[in-house]
């Protein structure tokens, strides 16, 4: 009886440790983006292939723009200041400050363009629209499990080099990818709960509607960063 109990009990502490799963031993996990998740909820995405979203530094914007040209690139929308919100000074400044968006048009791969810090393709959603400008994605953190999860946030930072923006509210946190992270906003957001064990992680795409309340301090002080 004593050993079954003792058994029985080494099955609740393996099951408890479950909570947060751990992938660093999941090789097998394929990032893919041709969905996210919300509230549980799939939706759908279709990669528009010849659409870019790009994040560069405003001092190279001439540079980069002189390589999509002579890459034949069109320019769809004229390069933009890119505001980041970061609740924590952290390597997120120092990466996403003083920065301009755009997006393009053209079939060669962006990896021959130089000096961009993030990009990705557009996508096409259910309702038809194009969506897909950001770098960004939320996570929610399991209730009265945060001080964990945020232990391993910070093991699958140095796993997948993206970078820990802080709180966006009360419930989501923000993260941050560019092109040294292994997936982009949509897939680490998949990630976050297909193989993390998040229960929560979504891309921050404006189009989508997502309940934050960023601090009306924070912007204003991540935007004086990028004057």
């Amino acid at each position: 009886m004593k050993r079954f109990l003792a058994f029985a009990f080494i099955l609740l502490c393996c099951a408890c440790e479950k909570n947060v799963i751990d992938t660093e031993y999941d090789p097998d996990y394929v990032f893919h983006d041709d969905y996210y998740i919300v509230e549980k909820e799939h939706h759908s995405l279709e990669t528009i292939y010849s659409n870019h979203f790009l994040i560069i530094k405003e001092k190279d914007k001439e540079a980069v723009m002189a390589d999509l040209e002579a890459n034949g690139f069109k320019i769809v929308t004229e390069p933009y200041k890119w505001i980041y919100y970061a609740t924590e000074g952290n390597d997120a400044d120092e990466t996403l400050s003083k920065c301009v968006a755009l997006t393009v048009e053209g079939y060669k791969s962006i990896s021959l363009i130089r000096k961009v810090i993030y990009s990705n393709h557009m996508y096409r959603n259910q309702a038809g629209e194009t969506i897909g400008k950001s770098n960004t994605f939320l996570i929610k953190f399991t209730k009265n499990q945060r001080d964990a999860q945020m232990i391993k946030l910070k093991e699958y930072q140095k796993m997948h080099k993206f970078l820990i923006l802080g709180d966006a509210s009360s419930e989501y946190f923000r993260l941050a990818c560019t092109n040294e992270t292994t997936g982009n906003c949509v897939e680490m957001a998949n990630w976050f709960v297909e193989a993390a064990g998040f229960k929560t992680a979504e891309p921050e795409f404006p189009e989508i509607s997502t309940d934050t309340e960023t601090d009306t301090d924070t912007e204003t002080e991540t935007d004086n960063q990028q004057q």
